[in-house]
């Protein structure tokens, strides 16, 4: 891991210097009891170096281990976001059906009180025998053909209401599970978002003795952001001042300390997995959601969309979508928090709308690894929000600089656009 090379690089040069101090040409070693002295010195300190690196390398392997569980718990957070959202989608359709049920059963009821009264008037004056005046006998027979008539339609409108009724009756017993389901993904969520908090912290603190030596980078990231003209002059700058600076080694995220070769031989993040460009249609998003609009298509502000726009959960964890370094974390004008991964060949994706990035510049990832958290609402002062209430995340993917539509290379999912 890279955060750890200047950690051994410290301690070879500490044995240098120790071997040093024992040359021959040392004025010192012709006195024998200091020469001894000097000796148990060495020693000792050689000792304390080989527990640095021996702890070093355990924190390497800590890290390493809670990265991983971060990856497989952020994956659980994401399908129970998925399920939350199908269940609530699944409890409007239901709800939607009881008010259609209801209101049928309402007209019902008010075409039923006008046969009812028609019958009451009838019970109260009922037609008379037949074996008395013709006039009677007609109005007698009148009054058996509007009953012939009217049985019937009652009949039928009872068959329709008992329908109605046990389909109401349905309705309500799956939406009342339904409900039931809900509550239950809702607490499995907020569990398993808890769990991935408490992983993230975990992390923090374990990474909390290295984290220093990213601050003088972070700095000057923060006035190349402050100088570049817009998101392709921000690559450019990252890029030349990428290859400006003296390749330091990169070991294996999986093996601390191993040797890496240069930044033109390997790809970003040190990994043995596929390319990035080889990886179309393979790539799961950075986050569960609903896509808002889509890329290169017209905007509010008379242009065109450069990327594409998801509607998420407020507090969704985002996760890294490929291998890569973090090139560029921070506020960067209206995008708010933006976090820039390379993931090599000239690629970089772009994530904007973060509410807090859980990541340093320079630190390599791995996909499906936690890298942010959205908020309560998109804090993108864009018109690619689509003043949606819910928080929105922002992906641009570029090439050399350009921008490319990310779309074919994540996989796709069940989830339907709206835009």
């Amino acid at each position: 891991m890279r955060l750890f090379s200047a950690s051994r690089t410290q301690v070879a040069a500490l044995m240098t210097l120790l071997a040093i101090g024992i040359s021959p040409t040392s004025a010192e070693e012709t006195d024998p009891a200091r020469l001894k002295d000097l000796e148990a010195e060495i020693g000792s300190r050689v000792e304390h170096s080989r527990a640095l690196e021996a702890e070093a390398t355990a924190l390497a392997h800590e890290i390493d281990s809670i990265r991983q569980s971060l990856i497989k718990t952020a994956r659980r957070v994401q399908s129970r976001e998925r399920d939350v959202t199908s269940s609530e989608t699944r409890i409007a359709g239901l709800e939607a059906a009881q008010a259609v049920l209801l209101a049928r059963l309402e007209t019902r009821r008010a075409e039923l009180i006008d046969t009812l009264a028609a019958l009451q008037r009838l019970n109260l004056n009922p037609p008379p025998a037949l074996a008395v005046k013709p006039d009677d006998a007609l109005s007698a027979m009148r009054s058996a053909l509007l009953l012939s008539t009217i049985v019937p339609d009652l009949e039928q409108e009872a068959r329709e209401i008992r329908l109605r009724l046990a389909e109401l009756d349905q309705v309500r017993i799956s939406l009342v599970a339904e409900q039931e389901t809900f509550d239950t993904a809702s607490l499995e969520l907020a569990d398993e978002r808890a769990a991935l908090n408490q992983l993230l912290q975990t992390k923090q603190t374990a990474e909390a003795k290295i984290r220093a030596q990213a601050a003088q980078e972070a700095a000057a990231l923060a006035e190349l952001s402050r100088q570049a003209a817009g998101l392709k002059d921000l690559i450019a700058r990252l890029e030349a001042r990428a290859r400006s600076r003296t390749p330091a080694p990169r070991p294996s995220l999986t093996t601390p300390g191993a040797p890496a070769a240069s930044r033109a031989q390997t790809r970003v993040a040190s990994l043995a997995g596929p390319l990035f460009s080889t990886s179309r249609g393979l790539i799961r998003p950075p986050v569960e959601g609903i896509r808002l609009r889509g890329f290169g298509v017209n905007d509010a502000a008379g242009g065109t969309t450069q990327g594409i726009t998801l509607e998420t959960r407020p507090g969704a964890p985002v996760t890294a979508p490929f291998d890569g370094r973090i090139a560029f974390a921070g506020p960067f004008r209206r995008y708010g928090q933006l976090l820039i991964l390379e993931v090599g060949e000239g690629y970089h994706l772009l994530l904007a709308g973060l509410a807090r990035i859980d990541g340093i510049v320079g630190q390599n990832v791995l996909a499906g690894e936690p890298i942010g958290t959205m908020g309560d609402s998109s804090p993108i002062n864009d018109p690619q929000a689509l003043g949606s209430t819910k928080p929105t995340l922002y992906i641009e993917l570029r090439r050399n600089g350009n921008p490319v539509d990310p779309r074919p290379w994540f996989v796709e999912s069940d989830r339907k656009a709206r835009g």
